[in-house]
């Protein structure tokens, strides 16, 4: 069955889509496959190719042969970035001769096998990376010729917009995540596809000098052994997205007469996962030796209806302080203190200290 034929501006616009929803990726290398008269499109960076890249539904066998069966590094077509540099796009016929490209095991041993031995390259750049749109073709559909080169490279303008688009928004998202996890006392780290830090917040800087090290963009654990585990972590999430089989993963980071930190990694989704975006994943860091932030006065009050003097008592207890320290600091007698408690586990349906923390530590966010 022939496709209906599609407008330039149409393919161009979903693209932008794209950029805004990276779920409508696929659908964007579709339509752009359709555009061309292409069995598929595929964008892959320049440097750090990896699985995940954007692809057309028809082209996802061949896409996890190329990676699995290491054809990534092997890739013939890297000889015609240069000629993508200087022009903004590049064809098979450019740099292979036929005799190569009828003999080549890479053309017919691989490309030709998934219908994709004849592709026209497009270039376009975003701050961190030079990237490539690839159409391919197979032997029925035959190479791209220079009218239609001419066609092809006017997606480089649109697909640098749609690229600067989907990292803008992606690096909002993942400074909002940020914020998000500093206003509930969260040491985060973000981390970029090469394993950089690239952005931290105040409570992940208090922690540097105090079982973890930043040098040169590189997040390591002060002990030695606990830096193997936390490189591990690290490589488990990159590339990958939240809620996968790894997600429930941690490091433990040991440090001299003081209790441990946990490290947990979380893949990124939504705009912040987009594939222009630097950022890969965030590290969440608990520090076992800080205390836990005392609930709003405020909070206990409406919650519980507990008076303020209620609430002071809870407050300090959340601060790990015993009762008679509690008391003193409060300037009462160490029996009015536990009569407040005793009315503070009436009004909070509990039976026991413990059982008031940790129903406390559930009013967390």
């Amino acid at each position: 069955m022939t496709l209906p034929k599609i407008s330039f501006e149409h393919a161009s616009q979903a693209l932008l889509d794209a950029a805004v929803d990276p779920a409508r990726w696929p659908t964007a290398m579709d339509l752009l496959a359709q555009y061309s008269g292409s069995s598929g499109t595929v964008l892959l960076p320049v440097k750090g190719r990896g699985p995940g890249c954007p692809h057309s539904a028809s082209l996802a066998e061949g896409m996890e042969v190329y990676f699995r069966d290491g054809w990534d590094l092997r890739d013939e077509r890297i000889r015609g970035l240069p000629l993508v540099r200087s022009r903004g796009i590049f064809v098979d016929q450019d740099f292979a001769s036929p005799h190569e490209m009828a003999t080549s095991d890479y053309y017919r041993g691989f490309l030709a096998k998934f219908d994709a031995n004849w592709s026209a390259v497009v270039g376009f750049a975003d701050p961190d990376n030079e990237w490539c749109l690839v159409f391919e073709r197979g032997d029925r559909q035959g190479f791209f010729d220079e009218r239609e080169q001419a066609d092809l490279v006017r997606f480089s303008g649109r697909l640098s917009e749609a690229a600067a688009l989907s990292r803008s928004l992606a690096d909002a998202h993942a400074a909002g995540a940020m914020n998000a996890y500093q206003s509930i006392g969260c040491a985060s780290f973000l981390i970029d596809g090469l394993g950089q830090v690239f952005r931290y917040n105040q409570d992940a800087e208090r922690l540097l000098g105090n079982g973890l090290e930043l040098s040169h963009g590189r997040l390591r654990a002060s002990h030695p052994p606990s830096h193997s585990a936390l490189g591990e972590l690290m490589a488990s999430r990159i590339g990958s997205r939240s809620g996968d089989r790894h997600s429930d993963r941690i490091a433990v980071i040991h440090r001299a007469a003081k209790r441990p930190l946990i490290v947990r990694a979380i893949g990124l989704s939504g705009l912040a996962a987009s594939v222009f975006s630097s950022a890969s994943a965030i590290l969440l860091v608990s520090d076992m030796e800080a205390r836990s932030r005392p609930t709003p006065l405020e909070e206990l009050t409406t919650a519980f209806a507990l008076t303020t003097t209620e609430a002071r008592l809870v407050s300090m207890l959340e601060r790990e302080l015993p009762l008679s320290k509690v008391a003193a600091r409060m300037n009462i007698a160490f029996e009015t203190a536990r009569t407040h408690l005793k009315r503070i586990l009436a009004k909070t349906q509990t039976t026991r200290q413990q059982d008031l923390l940790m129903l406390l530590h559930r009013l967390r966010p």
